[in-house]
């Protein structure tokens, strides 16, 4: 869904889940919000929840028409938001992961690898 002429979301929706962060009921589901800068240097904010990483990788491509993105900005640790790094990271090795300090020590505690 293009937002603007250089902004895409290619989040998901997940109509699944009825328990936010297994205590806050959902009775619409939820989204997982991931977004794609396309300018000079192509970036995407944020992955998704693992249960909906093709779907994510899928609108992904479609909206990188051909690029390939430079930059994974990682703005926080929680799953929904993160969950995809390693996934990304397969589709795309090039890319630079840009997170705070200490998202890269979650990175590891996490995955075993800071991604940096």
């Amino acid at each position: 869904m293009k937002i603007t002429e250089d902004i895409v979301y290619i989040g998901v929706n997940d109509h699944k889940v009825d328990l936010f962060e297994g205590q806050y009921p959902v009775k619409n589901g939820m989204s997982y919000n991931s977004y794609l800068l396309l300018d000079e240097k192509v970036a995407v904010f944020d992955t998704v929840d693992i249960g909906f990483t093709h779907e994510w990788l899928d609108n992904l491509q479609a909206a990188l028409g051909g690029r390939a993105p430079d930059y994974l900005i990682v703005q926080h640790m929680e799953p929904d938001h993160s969950a995809n790094i390693g996934s990304f990271l397969k589709v795309y090795p090039d890319a630079t992961v840009v997170a705070t300090a200490k998202a890269f020590v979650m990175m590891e505690q996490f995955f075993g690898t800071g991604f940096a």
